[in-house]
């Protein structure tokens, strides 16, 4: 068993239905001077699951604009375990374990082997797209969507 200290507690309950997982092979641009993915890459490589993430739950980028909003990332943290040389292909799993009043979503990247490379979570909060202003609370189509979704 690891004795790796927890980014955080994950006191959230799995729910299958808000999770997406990409894969990504790293390429060589991506790659640092000693061959291994750049630390700043990975957010590339997250947004690649959330987007999958977001169209799965019918609120991509596209479905945001339609309502006038915008979800700009306001928080992030990221913890990294291990390099991912050029050329290997990472696993990029995304769950959203937030969604009242912003989006959490909790990222793991893994080699297919499973061993975790890095975990990370951003945090988006509604800003209203004309006037740029904080909205409170996740619109009531998304609520109802995840609703249905974990219901069954």
């Amino acid at each position: 068993m690891s004795r790796r200290r927890a980014l955080w507690d994950k006191r959230w309950p799995v729910y299958e239905q808000l999770t997406a997982q990409v894969e990504v092979k790293v390429p060589f641009q991506d790659a640092d001077p000693t061959g291994v993915a750049w630390h700043g890459n990975y957010f590339r490589y997250y947004d690649a699951a959330r987007v999958t993430l977001l169209d799965k739950l019918q609120f991509g980028y596209r479905q945001m604009a339609r309502l006038g909003q915008i979800w700009p990332i306001v928080d992030t943290r990221v913890r990294y375990l291990r390099s991912a040389p050029f050329d290997s292909t990472l696993k990029v799993h995304a769950q959203l374990v937030e969604w009242e009043f912003r989006l959490r979503i909790y990222y793991l990247v893994t080699t297919p082997d499973g061993d975790l490379v890095n975990e990370a979570y951003t945090v988006q909060v509604p800003v209203d797209a004309q006037s740029e202003q904080l909205i409170i609370g996740s619109p009531d189509m998304l609520m109802r969507r995840i609703e249905s979704l974990i219901a069954g």
